[in-house]
C-alpha cells in the first residue's frame, strides 16, 4: 500500500469508529429513555391504541400482505449484500475470480477492454464484446486447445500471476506445431508482450484460464472491489456492529412494550377488535377511563375512544365502569402495582366523575 492509501485507510477507520461510537451513544440513550417511559406508564395510551389498531390490521389482508412483502424484501436485500460481501472476500483470495463449475465470474479492474482503439476491432463489426471497469463477466473453460480462436477474449495469468482479460490478436504456430498466442486490450495501443509488460514472447495455452462467454453484469464489480479493500472490510464490520447493537437495544425496547401492553390488556380484559352494529345493541356495556381518554366497549367489543375533560384526566389509575341490566360496577386499578378496588351497585349519577373513585380509593389507602 502506498502512503496515500495508508493515510486514507487510517482516516476511514477513525471516521467509522467515531460514527459507531456516536451511533451507540445516541441510540443507547434514545432506547433507554423510551424504555423507561414505557415502563413508567407514560406511553400507556399509545400502547392501548396500538393494540386496538393491530387488532384491526389483523383482519386487513392488504396491510398484512404489504407487511409480509416488505419483510421478505428486506431479508432479500440483506441476503444479497451478504452474498456480494462473501463473493468479494472469496474473489480477493482467488485473484478477483470466482469459479462455478466449468465457468468463472471475474471482476474487471481496468478499462483495457472498454473501447475500440485498434484497427483489428474497428475493421471487424463482429467484435463488439467490450466491457468496462468494474463489470463482472463470465468465463468458460476451453475443452481443448483446438477450440481457441483468433479474436477470442481470454483470461490468462501474466508473469506476476495476475489475471488479465484481453483479446487474442494473433495465433502463431512454430515449426514443431506448437501453438502460441498474442493478446492485446482493445483500448491499448500495444500488445501484451511489448516490453515484457505481461509476458515475454507469446502466451502459451497452459496460462489461459478461459474465454469470455458474453455474460456481463455492468458496474456491479465496484461493490466487490470496495468490499475487498481494507476500508470496505472495516465499513462492513462497522455496519454489522451497528446492526447488532441496534437489534439488541430494539429487542429490549420491544420487550418492554410487549410486557407493558400485555399487562394493560390483561387489566382491561376485553376483546380489542372493533365491534359491528350488531354488537352495539347488546345489554352489556363497559367504559375505561385512563389518562384523559374514555374507551367504550359493547358486549366485549371495542366501540370508540373519546377524550375526557381536562379535570377528569387520570394518570396512574384505570377506572372501569361496567353496566349490565341497569347495575353498575366500578373497578379502580393502580397501574403501578396492579392493585384493584371494586365498587358494586354504583349509582348512575356518580359515573359522571370517574376521578371521584380514585380519590376515594386513595383515602381508603391512607
Amino acid at each position: 500500500m502506498s502512503s496515500t492509501e495508508i493515510i486514507t485507510l487510517i482516516v476511514t477507520i477513525v471516521c467509522l469508529i467515531s460514527f459507531s461510537a456516536v451511533f451507540t451513544i445516541l441510540f443507547r440513550h434514545y432506547y433507554k429513555t423510551s424504555t423507561e417511559e414505557v415502563l413508567s406508564g407514560k406511553e400507556d395510551i399509545e400502547l392501548i391504541d396500538n393494540a386496538i389498531d393491530e387488532e384491526k390490521e389483523k383482519r386487513n389482508k392488504t396491510k398484512k400482505t404489504f407487511k409480509l412483502v416488505a419483510k421478505i424484501a428486506s431479508r432479500v436485500l440483506l441476503g444479497a449484500i451478504f452474498v456480494i460481501f462473501l463473493f468479494a472476500i472469496v474473489a480477493k483470495v482467488r485473484d478477483n475470480s470466482m469459479p462455478f463449475g466449468d465457468s468463472t465470474a471475474i471482476v474487471i479492474a481496468s478499462g483495457s477492454m472498454s473501447q475500440k482503439n485498434n484497427d483489428y476491432v474497428k475493421n471487424n463489426d463482429d467484435l463488439n464484446n467490450q466491457f468496462d471497469t468494474y463489470d463482472i463477466i463470465g468465463l468458460s473453460r476451453y475443452r481443448s486447445q483446438e477450440d481457441v480462436k483468433l479474436y477470442d477474449v481470454v483470461a490468462y495469468k501474466n508473469k506476476k500471476n495476475v489475471t488479465i482479460v484481453h483479446r487474442i490478436v494473433e495465433v502463431k504456430t512454430d515449426s514443431e506445431g506448437n501453438i502460441t498466442y498474442l493478446t492485446q486490450g482493445d483500448s491499448n495501443a500495444s500488445a501484451d508482450n511489448v516490453g515484457g509488460s505481461q509476458y515475454s514472447g507469446y502466451l502459451t495455452y497452459d496460462k489461459i484460464i478461459g474465454y469470455y462467454n458474453g455474460t456481463r453484469l455492468k458496474g456491479i464489480g465496484i461493490f466487490v472491489i470496495f468490499l475487498q479493500s481494507p476500508a470496505g472490510i472495516v465499513t462492513v464490520l462497522s455496519i454489522v456492529y451497528c446492526l447488532f447493537m441496534f437489534d439488541t437495544l430494539s429487542s429490549k425496547y420491544k420487550k418492554a412494550i410487549e410486557e407493558r401492553t400485555n399487562m394493560l390488556i390483561g387489566l382491561i380484559d376485553y376483546d380489542l377488535s372493533e365491534g359491528t352494529e350488531k354488537n352495539l345493541i347488546g345489554s352489556f356495556s363497559e367504559t375505561l377511563f385512563y389518562k384523559g381518554n374514555a374507551y367504550t366497549f359493547q358486549d366485549g367489543k371495542f366501540v370508540s375512544k373519546e377524550e375526557m375533560n381536562e379535570d377528569d384526566k387520570l394518570n396512574d389509575h384505570m377506572v372501569f365502569v361496567k353496566s349490565l341490566d341497569g347495575k353498575n360496577t366500578v373497578t379502580v386499578t393502580d397501574t403501578r402495582d396492579h392493585s384493584s378496588k371494586v365498587y358494586n351497585d354504583v349509582e348512575k349519577e356518580k359515573l359522571s366523575n370517574p376521578t371521584g373513585f380514585v380519590d376515594e380509593e386513595k383515602k381508603e389507602g391512607e
